[in-house]
């Protein structure tokens, strides 16, 4: 099983997604010249539509991408021009694509980002307290320190 990326001046990768995606990916960043950079990649098909990748670091990475199939190196970068936290619920980013001629080379290319509908999102409810930690099993919460008693002194007196 094989996969070839294109990046830089139509340069292309052939890879073997048989493997965990943060293995796939640091191994195409370090082979695309960009591995001494903080950059963060990911991968779209040839009709630009981005495979979110770095979400599922420790799958199988043939279980997000076809073989035999051509991808595109792409950057993911956080879009804060708001001034929001970059933490929030409404995180969004912005894809930028490592090829040059993109436009020339995929005629069909628009980058996009599949929609997850409502129904599909995860939500995490909590519910009840906070587990405590395990310190916080050993020494009791709300108890105070117990001071040792005072010594008794083996002085006659």
């Amino acid at each position: 099983m094989f996969v070839v990326i294109k990046f830089g001046n139509n340069e292309s990768l052939l890879v073997n997604p048989s493997c965990a995606v943060i293995n796939l990916l640091t191994s195409i960043k370090r082979r695309a010249g960009f591995g001494g950079t903080n950059k963060t990649i990911d991968l779209s098909d040839e009709n630009g539509l981005v495979k979110d990748l770095d979400v599922h670091k420790f799958e199988n990475a043939t279980k997000f991408l076809q073989s035999h199939e051509t991808y595109i190196l792409v950057q993911k970068e956080l879009q804060n021009e708001d001034g929001s936290s970059p933490l929030s619920s409404t995180t969004q980013y912005t894809y930028i694509p490592l090829l040059e001629r993109y436009a020339e080379l995929f005629p069909n290319f628009r980058i996009h980002v599949a929609e997850i509908p409502d129904s599909q999102r995860k939500k995490r409810v909590r519910t009840g307290q906070k587990s405590p930690s395990p310190a916080g099993k050993l020494m009791g919460r709300g108890t105070k320190k117990q001071e040792p008693p005072p010594r008794k002194s083996n002085r006659k007196k």
